[in-house]
C-alpha cells in the first residue's frame, strides 16, 4: 500500500509539472484502493499540495484504510464524508474510491459519488482502475469515474482494454513477485525492464 501510495504519487507529481502548491482532492472508498488513495494524500502533502480528502468511513475501525486515514487526519489534512468536498475547486481528482474487487450495479452512495468526481471538470487519475468498471470485463465502464489517467498496480487488468473511460493507461511496479501471475510473468519483467512505471499503449493492454 505504501508503494502503491508512493508511485501514484509520483506519477501525479510528474503529470502535474510539480505537484507543489496544487489544489488536490483525493476520494478514498473504504477498502484497500482507499488505503492507497489515503497514502496518495499524504505523499502529495509532503510534495507540498493543498490536499483534502471525501472519504467513505472504514467499517472495520482496524482496517488498513482506517489506519490510514488516521495518518492523514493526524498531518492535519481535511477529511469531509464523500461526496463532501467534491465541490470545492481542485486542479487535479483522485479516484481511489474502488478497485479490482467491485461488481456492478452499484448500490448507494457510489452513483452520487462517482457523479459529483465527473462533475468537477478537474482531471483524474483512477488507481488501479475507473471507480465502478469491473476490472475483469470492463463492465460498467458506462456508469464508471471518466479518467484522465489510469494507473495500474502490479499487473495489467484485461477490463481495462478499450476503454474510454480509462484515459491513457500506465503500469507500475509495487513490488508483488512476478511468480503471482505465473502466465504474465515474462511479460511483465519484460515490461518491468523499462522503468518501474510505463505507459501501456493499446497492443501491450491485450
Amino acid at each position: 500500500m505504501e508503494v502503491a501510495g508512493w508511485q501514484v504519487s509520483r506519477f501525479i507529481d510528474a503529470y502535474l509539472d510539480g505537484a507543489a502548491g496544487k489544489r488536490i482532492t483525493v476520494v478514498a472508498g473504504s477498502g484497500n484502493n482507499g488505503g492507497d488513495a489515503l497514502c496518495v494524500a499524504r505523499f502529495l502533502q509532503r510534495r507540498g499540495s493543498t490536499v483534502v480528502v471525501s472519504r467513505v468511513p472504514a467499517r472495520d475501525p482496524t482496517s488498513l484504510a482506517a489506519h490510514q486515514a488516521k495518518s492523514v487526519q493526524a498531518l492535519g489534512v481535511p477529511i469531509s464524508v464523500a461526496p463532501g468536498g467534491l465541490d470545492q475547486p481542485a486542479d487535479l481528482v483522485v479516484d481511489g474510491l474502488f478497485g479490482t474487487g467491485i461488481r456492478p450495479p452499484l448500490r448507494a452512495p457510489a452513483p452520487a459519488i462517482i457523479s459529483a468526481i465527473n462533475r468537477t471538470g478537474a482531471p483524474v487519475i483512477a488507481i488501479d482502475v475507473p471507480s465502478g468498471m469491473d476490472a475483469d470485463d470492463g463492465a460498467g465502464a458506462d456508469q464508471a469515474v471518466r479518467a484522465t489517467a489510469t494507473v495500474t498496480l502490479a499487473a495489467p487488468k484485461a477490463g481495462l482494454r478499450a476503454q474510454a473511460v480509462v484515459g491513457r493507461v500506465f503500469l507500475a511496479d509495487i513490488g508483488m513477485p512476478h511468480a503471482l501471475f505465473p502466465a504474465a510473468g515474462p511479460a511483465l519483467q519484460a515490461l518491468f525492464a523499462h522503468g518501474d512505471l510505463v505507459e501501456l499503449v493499446e497492443a501491450e493492454r491485450r
